[in-house]
């Protein structure tokens, strides 16, 4: 039974550390949403790691934090998501998840080349394949890019529609909506639509369907609160990853440490160009502060870690962080 409200993006081993010792301290479900970039069954920019090699920290973790209750999710599986387009790689996504015990899968054809007909269509031969591997595979659902964007009665009606016909021949454990949130650099640069949401819930709950919103990070209290019972789950992810970065340089200037190479490193990786806002990439220690999480695998990252250890347990200090992060959205 998934009775969590949060999902947690897994961008470093003390990023899925701190999950599960923060689901074990507060008694707490907590959901790991990888998406294909970060772990596959080819591999991710985490770790370098397949989904097979993903699950085997997972298991250590487990024996460590007996008492976290951790579900582990695919978020945005689908097309395009990680650059590839051929349906064959996510397929062979799926049959890795379902083979590796995956709790959950995000069945997301928003990138898929063709008609929202021919979306909703491949969708549904995705799932099937899902359920025929697993019939008890929990699914997540919906087609959104999420821009932040005003939306309007007539998605309203597409909204309906989509529900009514994944419910068909599915029982979804959760829809995604664009709830008007959206990440930019280091910001929560959206806004919550609450008249919308509230009729979106009420659609929703004709198909007993939760709905989930993902972009949440750097959520205030106050806005968090607006959620409470409209939105079922949210996503954070980037803003774990900034907290991380942000640690490591605060602590490298602390016992004068240079992290010149790692900011270069992630300069040239240009990740960070999709969340540039206002900055340019002239903004070098934004831009490193902003994709930071892309390269925590890299020798550069390791090295400096490696030289903080040598002043403090430098693992458990990012830890710790992130943990505190994550009960903010409790």
């Amino acid at each position: 039974m998934i009775n969590s409200n949060l999902g947690v993006g897994p961008m470093s081993i003390e990023i899925i550390e701190a999950i599960f010792y923060a689901s074990e301290e507060s008694k707490r479900q907590l959901m790991i949403i990888a998406s294909k970039n970060q772990i596959d069954y080819n591999g991710g920019y985490v770790e370098g790691w397949t989904t097979r090699e993903f699950m085997n920290f997972i298991e250590s973790m487990k024996l460590k934090y007996p008492l976290a209750n951790v579900l582990i999710c695919r978020d945005h599986c689908g097309p395009g998501f990680n650059g590839i387009f051929e349906l064959d790689d996510t397929y062979a996504t799926i049959k890795e998840d379902i083979s590796c015990g995956f709790d959950l899968i995000h069945i997301d054809f928003c990138n898929f080349a063709g008609t929202q007909e021919e979306k909703l269509l491949e969708s549904k031969k995705a799932i099937e394949y899902c359920l025929k591997l697993n019939s008890k595979i929990k699914l997540e659902i919906g087609t959104d890019v999420n821009s932040g964007t005003n939306l309007k009665e007539e998605d309203l009606r597409r909204i309906d529609s989509e529900a009514r016909f994944f419910s068909s021949f599915c029982s979804p454990e959760f829809y995604v909506v664009q709830t008007g949130s959206l990440i930019k650099e280091i910001n929560q640069v959206g806004f919550f639509n609450e008249e919308f949401v509230e009729k979106v819930v009420r659609i929703l709950k004709k198909y007993n369907l939760k709905l989930k919103e993902h972009n949440a990070d750097y959520l205030s209290k106050k806005e968090i609160a607006k959620r409470v019972g409209l939105v079922d789950a949210l996503n954070i992810a980037p803003q774990l990853g900034v907290v991380q970065t942000m640690i490591t340089i605060t602590k490298c200037l602390e016992y004068g440490i240079d992290f010149e190479d790692f900011l270069e490193e992630i300069q040239n990786g240009e990740k960070w160009r999709k969340w540039l806002q206002d900055n340019t990439e002239n903004n070098k220690f934004l831009c490193g502060v902003i994709a930071g999480h892309y390269h925590f695998s890299s020798e550069s990252y390791k090295n400096i870690l490696k030289r903080l250890g040598a002043c403090e347990d430098i693992h458990m200090s990012i830890i710790k962080a992130i943990k505190e992060t994550i009960k903010n959205y409790e």
